[in-house]
């Protein structure tokens, strides 16, 4: 299952929310970091070593690989943080990003058919972006707003403008979880409204401590387990998977 989380303006979170959906999912899975504009998970993150996050394997090593005859698998170019999540480091400049031209579409193809679960971050999402492979390939696609209502107006121009055929649309938003049920209402609403196909809106509260322990190395299973944060990602993920048809194992 191949799951990707953009934005389409601004941003309200998707490097955070892919991380802690990564900590928490109920599957094997891999984080691949594919934004173009850069990864940010090398400098807020702590590697398992309890030091610096390596440069490599990365995903232009991953990339490079997709070209060549022999089967590569995202496990081979991922590493382990502190955390527990095993993650695909991205790109440190856009220059880079560039560089890995018409390779995205194998990128995706690669990630769409990986033997585990990937969870895409490719950050804002343009008319134009090299990453909308993965887009396409999507089982389930997650465009990320903020509780604010430039966000969400944002967020339906986007998909009332991008169709893409196949997979499920889930929006989520980041906002306080004491309105975390009104907020996904106003969510629906809007899309429902406008003529939207997507599932009911999932949340996941800020939750800036829990975030920080999370980047730190604090394991969602131990002392981390009971912030917010974990907690709210972990009723995310179940509701992803709930809405891709898919069980637990």
């Amino acid at each position: 299952m191949l799951t990707v989380l953009y934005s389409a303006k601004g941003a309200p979170g998707v490097t955070s929310t892919a991380l802690a959906l990564a900590a928490v999912w109920p599957r094997p899975v891999v984080l691949l970091e594919a934004d173009p504009a850069g990864g940010d998970l090398a400098y807020r993150c702590r590697g398992a070593s309890g030091g610096a996050v390596a440069s490599s394997p990365n995903l232009l090593g991953f990339a490079a690989a997709t070209r060549g005859d022999r089967e590569s698998t995202l496990q081979e170019w991922s590493q382990p943080l502190a955390c527990g999540v095993q993650v695909v480091v991205g790109v440190q400049l856009p220059a880079q990003a560039r560089g890995i031209g018409d390779l995205w579409r194998r990128l995706a193809v690669t990630a769409a058919s990986a033997d585990v679960d990937v969870i895409a971050d490719i950050g804002r999402l343009g008319h134009d972006a090299a990453t909308m492979p993965l887009l396409v390939s999507a089982d389930v696609r997650v465009p990320v707003m903020a509780s604010a209502v430039e966000s969400i107006l944002h967020t339906r121009a986007h998909l009332l403008d991008v169709t893409v055929a196949g997979g499920r649309t889930v929006p989520l938003m980041v906002g306080p979880g004491r309105s975390a049920a009104a907020d996904c209402r106003d969510v629906d609403d809007v899309l429902t409204q406008a003529g939207v196909i997507a599932a009911p809106a999932a949340h996941l509260p800020l939750d800036h401590p829990g975030l920080a322990a999370l980047q730190g190395g604090a394991s969602p299973t131990g002392r981390g387990r009971s912030s917010q944060l974990v907690r709210g990602a972990r009723t995310a993920a179940e509701h992803l998977l709930a809405t891709a048809g898919l069980e637990v194992h």
